[in-house]
C-alpha cells in the first residue's frame, strides 16, 4: 500500500538542502504530557503523525488517551475523541473519576469517512488551531466504500487496513494528529498485518516487562517501537490508579 504522503517537486539535478519543508512540520505541538513528548518528537507531537496505540488488556491504553485528549485542550488544541468500545455515557463516568478539567469534543461516528467527516468540520469551525484525533479502537470503525465503486466491499484484515488509511490520509493532508487505539491478542501481542506496520507513523506499546534482567523487571513500560518523527526503542515506566496514567521517573534502555 502507497500513501500519498506529499511530496515536494525535484528534478534531476535538485539538491535534498533546497527542498523547504512545510512550516507546519517544523514545529511539534506540546501535548501537556511531558512523557507523552518526550516518547514522540522529545518536545511534542508532530503535526501529520499517525499513531497507533497497543498494550495488554487493562494496560491502560484508553485511560491515557482520555488523559492526553483533556490535556491537549489545556494546551489550547482541539481534541475529538470518538469512542466505539464504549459509551459516551461510560467515557463521562470515567472522565469524571479521573478528575480531568479541560474535557474534549465527544464523538461515536461508526465508520471511517464519518470520523474523517466530523474531524474536517471541526478544524473548519477552529482554524488556527491543531486538531487531534482519538479512535477507540480500530476495530470497532467500518470502511464506508466510495459511492459507485465496482468489485467486492473489502472484510477482515483488508477493511481494517482500509479504515486506517483512511484516518492516516487525513492526518497527512491536513496536517492533524490521530491516534489509534489497536487490535492486540491476549498475550499483548501486535495483531495485524505488516501493511498497518508500515502505514503508521508511531507505534506506542503499553505492556509489563518481563525480562527477568531489566531494571524495569515486572512494571508496566510504556515503549515507542516505531518512530518516524523521533527515536523508536525508548520506553517509561509507569503506574495506573483510578487518577489514571502515572509515569515515573526515568526512561527505560530499550533500543531496536
Amino acid at each position: 500500500m502507497r500513501l500519498n504522503l506529499g511530496q515536494p517537486k525535484v528534478t534531476n539535478t535538485s539538491n535534498i538542502l533546497d527542498i523547504e519543508v512545510p512550516a507546519e512540520l517544523e514545529v511539534n505541538e506540546p501535548t501537556g504530557i511531558p512523557h507523552v513528548d518526550a516518547l514522540f518528537a522529545g518536545d511534542g507531537v508532530t503535526p501529520s503523525t499517525a499513531a497507533f496505540i497497543t498494550g495488554i488488556p487493562g494496560a491502560g491504553k484508553t485511560t491515557l488517551l482520555l488523559q492526553l485528549a483533556d490535556a491537549l485542550t489545556g494546551e489550547g488544541h482541539v481534541a475529538i475523541y470518538n469512542s466505539n468500545e464504549e459509551s459516551l455515557y461510560q467515557v463521562r463516568k470515567v472522565v469524571r473519576r479521573l478528575g480531568l478539567e479541560n474535557g474534549f469534543i465527544p464523538s461515536y461516528e461508526t465508520t471511517d469517512k464519518a470520523i474523517v467527516a466530523k474531524a474536517k468540520a471541526v478544524q473548519r469551525a477552529n482554524p488556527g488551531k491543531r486538531v487531534f484525533l482519538f479512535v477507540d479502537s480500530l476495530q470497532c470503525v467500518e470502511h464506508e466504500r466510495a459511492k459507485g465503486q465496482r468489485g467486492r466491499p473489502a472484510t477482515g484484515n483488508k477493511a481494517t487496513i482500509k479504515a486506517l488509511e483512511t484516518l492516516t490520509v487525513w492526518a497527512k493532508e491536513t496536517f492533524g494528529v490521530v491516534f489509534v487505539i489497536g487490535m492486540v491478542g491476549k498475550n499483548g501481542d501486535f495483531l495485524g498485518a505488516n501493511e498497518i506496520k508500515h502505514m503508521i507513523d508511531c507505534h506506542l506499546h503499553m505492556d509489563v516487562d518481563t525480562d527477568r534482567k531489566s531494571e524495569t523487571y515486572g512494571q508496566r513500560v510504556a515503549t515507542m517501537t516505531k518512530n518516524r518523527f523521533g527515536t523508536s526503542g525508548i520506553g517509561y515506566t509507569y503506574e495506573v490508579g483510578a487518577q489514571g496514567v502515572h509515569f515515573e521517573t526515568g526512561a527505560s534502555s530499550e533500543q531496536d
